[in-house]
């Protein structure tokens, strides 16, 4: 009867993604078009992309954006909208496994599924020139990586950890600090494990193994992203992954609103970045952080200079007045969960940009309406979703069996939350990358509480 039950929300879950994928493709604008520009690169032969010398992107989602193109000529964004609406089913489907695994109750399969069934929102981007597909699956497949290493210790699985973290990294380099919760993670596990062994009067597993796994790992992430790094080192002088950290800051702090709206510090950096925006005339653009960064490069610097001088001015800017700026990071944390999905990105308009790419629109009356009320449009519902989410790691915590995987993905969704909060202005879009990690808290907290009443109901019953 579970299997049964498994099989229809799957397909309902496929269903839905299909039907709203059905509304049309994202027009390749903006972040899509640059995407575009650099898989051309890669289709052309230069696989690092040095034609394009910019500082900011990593190359899986190129990669994969070109072969794509390759194999699948003008009818690329449908082909496009068919995988990565598998991405978006196969994370969820991993997630579901990682709350079984976590709760080793089977209902915690379905109960994750059944979460999912009303998330509408982030599917729309399943159609775009995006790498929020992608990124989620190859991030849920690490954690999975990483739960298969916990279990078995072996050296293949610390390898395999260590490839599809290096992947996940080289789609979208905000999970570059993530190893800590995840050390930290396998620590707990390697203690518990060892105090069950104890208590056995079995031999425990010697900690020089796992130092010896983790350096493995280590290695294999170093291998797959040196490659990169030495792009960095030739175009720029020095092999960093990316340099992006100064256009965000200069958005926080600069920009009003959920911004800092700082003034411009009196420092020499600043005086210099001033004369360069004003030699290109882009004085009175200051605040725009794209505009000062293309005026930056337009008046001489290359792209990771300019990002580097727009931190250093920015965090000189943030030294005046250190305490508003916290406040309004603190702000932005929170609002990283409550913000409101208020723009989608448009489906289905023919008109705009696709450069000679297949189209196609197909409305389905349910799904506008689905889309038209989803519940991520709401700031109260997302409070209240927020509220439930506490709620559920704090159940994962308190649960003795289930503590280590509580820390671990309490962490893991502070480590998302307060880097995006700290960075960047909030957006639904930034939180696309935890939904599926909240729906297995989710699944795994309530398939916890079913279980303890059942027990209750039992044991009452025998009574």
């Amino acid at each position: 009867m579970r299997k049964l039950l498994v099989l229809i929300l799957l397909l309902l879950i496929a269903a839905k993604t299909g039907a709203i994928l059905l509304k049309g493709p994202v027009p390749i604008e903006r972040d899509a078009f640059g995407y575009w520009q650099l898989s051309a690169s890669v289709l052309e032969g230069d696989v690092l992309m040095f034609q394009e010398p910019i500082a900011y992107r990593t190359p899986v989602y190129p990669w994969f954006l070109a072969m794509l193109r390759f194999l699948s000529g003008p009818r690329t964004l449908q082909v496009l909208a068919v995988v990565q609406g598998l991405f978006s089913v196969g994370s969820l489907i991993i997630a579901a496994s990682i709350a079984t695994r976590i709760t080793k109750l089977p209902k915690a399969f379905s109960l994750t599924l059944i979460v999912c069934l009303p998330a509408v929102s982030s599917l729309v981007f399943d159609a775009a020139v995006l790498s929020e597909s992608l990124f989620v699956f190859v991030f849920m497949l690490n954690l999975l990586a990483i739960l298969d290493y916990a279990k078995y210790g072996t050296a293949k699985r610390s390898a395999w950890v260590g490839a599809t973290f290096a992947i996940t990294l080289l789609t979208r380099p905000i999970v570059i600090l993530i190893w800590i919760p995840h050390l930290f993670f396998l620590l707990l596990i390697h203690l518990r494990k060892n105090g069950r062994l104890r208590s056995l009067s079995m031999t425990t597993i010697l900690f020089r193994r796992r130092v010896y796994h983790i350096l493995l790992a280590g290695l294999v992430v170093a291998g797959c992203i040196t490659p990169w790094l030495m792009r960095n080192q030739i175009l720029f002088g020095s092999p960093f992954l990316t340099e992006f950290i100064g256009r965000n800051v200069w958005i926080v702090t600069f920009n009003d609103g959920s911004g800092a709206g700082l003034e411009m510090p009196s420092s020499e950096t600043a005086k210099r970045l001033a004369k360069r925006l004003k030699d290109v005339d882009a004085a009175d653009q200051w605040k725009n952080s794209w505009q000062v960064s293309n005026a930056l490069v337009r008046s001489g610097l290359n792209d990771a200079e300019a990002d580097r001088i727009m931190k250093q001015v920015a965090v000189e800017a943030v030294q005046t007045d250190s305490n508003f700026f916290a406040f309004k990071a603190f702000r932005r944390v929170v609002n990283y969960w409550r913000c409101a999905a208020t723009d989608l990105p448009l489906q289905g308009l023919s008109t705009d940009a696709f450069h000679g790419q297949q189209t196609w629109q197909h409305s389905i009356p349910l799904v506008d309406w689905a889309l038209k009320y989803r519940m991520s449009q709401s700031v109260i519902l997302n409070t209240l979703l927020l509220s439930g989410l506490a709620f559920s790691v704090v159940l994962l915590i308190v649960n003795y069996p289930t503590r280590p995987y509580g820390i671990w993905i309490a962490s893991m969704l502070a480590y998302f939350s307060l880097v995006t909060g700290i960075l960047e202005i909030p957006d639904y879009r930034y939180r696309i990358v935890v939904e599926p990690m909240v729906a297995l808290t989710f699944g795994s907290a309530i398939s916890i509480l079913l279980s303890r009443y059942r027990t209750v109901a039992e044991v009452t019953s025998s009574v």
